[in-house]
């Protein structure tokens, strides 16, 4: 998962920074700090992770089966 996500980010850094949102220095920034990039990866593991509940607490709440 970690490769996957690695791609993700140099994908979204490269169009941030093509589109003007973000600088040179941003784009190096979220593309080589090996912190940045651990962080930002537990975060996105964090959200997918966090699915399932998500859905098991809506099915409760909504009285489906779970």
């Amino acid at each position: 998962m970690t490769v996957w996500i690695r791609i993700a980010l140099y994908m979204v850094a490269g169009w941030l920074y093509g589109s003007g949102l973000i600088g040179e220095e941003v784009k190096v920034l979220i593309t080589t700090d090996p912190a940045l990039v651990a962080s930002i990866e537990a975060v996105i593991s964090a959200l997918i992770a966090s699915v399932p509940l998500v859905w098991w607490r809506l099915a409760k709440r909504l009285g489906w089966s779970t």
